[in-house]
C-alpha cells in the first residue's frame, strides 16, 4: 500500500517480527505508562516491551503494517480485530512473566487492563496499537502514513476503530485522522486518552 512516493506502508513479513518487536521496545520505553509499570531501569523497560509486543504481534491477523528502509523496519502499526487480541492463555502467561521481572508490575498491569476495560466501547471495533517509529526517524511522517493506511483499511471495511494513548502529542495526530477523545482518565497517575473513530 503506497501512501506517498517516499513512504510505502505494507504488511509485516513473518521474519520481520523480531525486528519489529525490538523497534517497539525502543519506541515505548520512555512512555509515561511504561515508567509507571516498570520503573526507571531503561534496559528492563525496553526488553519487557519488546517481549510483550512480540507476543501480541505474532497472533495479529492481518499482520501489522510496517514501513521499511531497505531491509530495515523503521515503523510498525499493529491492530486487533473486533473481539480483541487473539493471544492464547499461554501467550498471556508469557507476557505476565515478562512483567514479573519488576516486583508489583503484574498487579499494576492488571489494574491498567481493568481500567481500560471500563472505557472500551461495547460496539464492534478494531483496536489500534501498538504504533511506533524508530527513535531516529521521528518527525518524518512515518507514523502519520501508517495510521492513515490503517484508517483507509477501516473505511474500506466500514468499521469503527478505538485506541488508548498516554502521549498527548499523539492525540493531535489521531484527531487529524478522524479520531475523537471519548474519555480522559488518570491511570496509575498517568493521563490517558481513549479515542474513537466511527465507521465510515
Amino acid at each position: 500500500m503506497s501512501v506517498s512516493p517516499e513512504i510505502v506502508v505494507s504488511g509485516m513479513r513473518p521474519e520481520e517480527l523480531p525486528q519489529a518487536a525490538k523497534l517497539l521496545g525502543r519506541a515505548y520505553r520512555d512512555n509515561p505508562l511504561t515508567f509507571a509499570l516498570l520503573g526507571d531501569d531503561t534496559d528492563i523497560r525496553t526488553h519487557t516491551d519488546e517481549v510483550v509486543f512480540g507476543i501480541r504481534m505474532s497472533v495479529m491477523q492481518p499482520p501489522p503494517l510496517v514501513v521499511r528502509e531497505g531491509n530495515r523496519v523503521v515503523g510498525v502499526c499493529g491492530f486487533d480485530p473486533p473481539g480483541g487480541s487473539k493471544m492464547t492463555p499461554d501467550d498471556g502467561r508469557k507476557a505476565m512473566e515478562a512483567y514479573a521481572v519488576v516486583p508489583g508490575a503484574p498487579g499494576k498491569l492488571m489494574q491498567v487492563l481493568a481500567a481500560w476495560g471500563q472505557f472500551t466501547p461495547k460496539e464492534p471495533h478494531w483496536n489500534l496499537g501498538p504504533v511506533g517509529v524508530d527513535v531516529d526517524r521521528h518527525g518524518q511522517g512515518i507514523g502519520s502514513a501508517m495510521v492513515r493506511a490503517f484508517c483507509e483499511f477501516m473505511d474500506a471495511q466500514r468499521a469503527a476503530a478505538f485506541l488508548e494513548t498516554d502521549t498527548e502529542k499523539n492525540v493531535r495526530l489521531y484527531e487529524r485522522l478522524g479520531f475523537e477523545t471519548i474519555h480522559h482518565a488518570d491511570i496509575l497517575d498517568v493521563p490517558m486518552w481513549f479515542m474513537w473513530r466511527p465507521a465510515s
